[in-house]
């Protein structure tokens, strides 16, 4: 659980370096070659644009995610309860997520296999997923086709259920029901990656270390304050933005974990 907690503040602090290497490079252009300056404007309107447009997406579906449900309290958790016969738990709200659960899902469930999934989605809402993810999404479609952030949104999520299965296995002692659970709402159609359910069973230990993105996140930070001083001392754009590459790398070895470890 520690090293997926690293691992998903290591992809953060990834993120946000990157940003701030490209916020640095367009005020830079702009203090000091104002020649290249209309260019820059326009560059920063399509970034603001997609980023808008995609906001406006992901809020139009999560106002569709709004089922009629009555509340009930199951294992000391608050969940709403969807009517229906299909299999399904998720956790939903932006600003007050709340955890679903269908009757289809209570009828079937054992009762470890209901303490897991509700253990699952109790880690999703008291984290605030649903907000982090669509923040995510935002800033990757915002900047795609990027290298950092073409599947930024992806291992994000590809994260969050990872440790949300760490903290259900934790909840409930053992990894079989959660396994179990996931298990059967693939059979009826839920789409849970069979690697997913394979780590769980097998304990597979996290194989990428989360000192590989912070390397690269720190080796960004340092590329935006030489191009603060690239001006004065000299130093040229395109060998710092080289030294993006093995920032690149350690995201690219990154996500080569999460898609083995969670089936992404």
């Amino acid at each position: 659980m520690t090293e997926l907690r690293r691992l998903a503040l290591a992809l953060d602090v990834l993120a946000l370096c990157a940003v701030a290497v490209l916020a640095v490079v367009a005020a830079d252009a702009a203090l000091h070659h104002a020649a290249v300056l209309p260019l820059i404007a326009a560059a920063v309107g399509v970034v603001a644009l997609r980023a808008l447009a995609s906001l406006a997406r992901q809020l139009r579906h999560h106002r569709r995610l709004h089922f009629p449900a009555r509340a009930a309290v199951l294992h000391g958790h608050a969940v709403r309860v969807v009517p229906g016969a299909m299999l399904g738990a998720f956790c939903a709200g932006l600003l007050r997520p709340a955890i679903y659960v269908t009757e289809g899902t209570l009828q079937c469930a054992g009762e470890a296999e209901l303490r897991a999934i509700l253990a699952h989605e109790e880690h999703h809402r008291r984290r605030r997923d649903p907000l982090r993810l669509l923040l995510a999404r935002t800033v990757a479609d915002a900047f795609r086709p990027l290298p950092l952030f073409t599947s930024l949104a992806d291992h994000q999520a590809a994260v969050a259920d990872l440790m949300a299965d760490a903290a259900a296995v934790s909840a409930v002692g053992e990894a079989r029901p959660l396994a179990a659970a996931l298990a059967r709402f693939d059979e009826h159609g839920a789409g849970v990656a069979p690697q997913r359910v394979d780590r769980l069973v097998h304990a597979a230990p996290l194989t990428v270390s989360a000192a590989l993105p912070v390397a690269a996140g720190v080796a960004l930070a340092a590329i935006a304050a030489l191009l603060l001083l690239g001006s004065h001392a000299g130093v040229e754009h395109a060998g710092l933005l080289a030294a993006c590459v093995p920032a690149c790398l350690a995201a690219r070895r990154a996500a080569a974990y999460l898609r083995v470890g969670a089936g992404y």
